[in-house]
């Protein structure tokens, strides 16, 4: 972990998901927004309730619209991007975790955007900026 300071998103509540599935996935926050073009899983301390395997594999069980109903009107409680591992989670109410995964060198992985203009993103390779 590092010390990457997140805490202008906490608080903020999910108000809607872009169910899109010829876009990249974003969430929108009603302060901020997270634009995802990698790997995605939304799990809880049982397991992983979705993936986005789930919704490339079997579309006709999962689907963005799936994800929407588990997190719509979830606030963002903490948020926590482990260097080593290039993974960001973002942890909602209810013990909900939406985990991030870079995964190209060519890439960039998601963005999250503050209306303030706070930005934090991960660019080819996975490092965050």
């Amino acid at each position: 972990m590092n010390d990457l300071d997140f805490s202008y998103f906490y608080g903020h509540k999910l108000i809607d998901v872009d169910t899109d599935k010829n876009r990249f996935l974003r969430l929108i926050f009603d302060y901020s927004q997270l634009s995802v073009e990698c790997p995605w899983r939304l799990r809880d301390k049982g397991g992983i309730l979705i993936g986005e395997s789930d919704c490339v594999s079997a579309p006709d069980k999962f689907s963005r619209n799936s994800l929407k109903k588990l997190i719509r009107n979830r606030k963002i409680v903490e948020i926590t991007f482990y260097e080593e591992l290039f993974l960001l989670s973002i942890k909602l109410e209810n013990d909900l975790y939406f985990d991030l995964f870079h995964n190209s060198t060519y890439f960039e992985g998601w963005a999250l955007s503050g209306d303030n203009g706070l930005e934090f993103f991960t660019v080819p390779a996975g490092e965050i900026c």
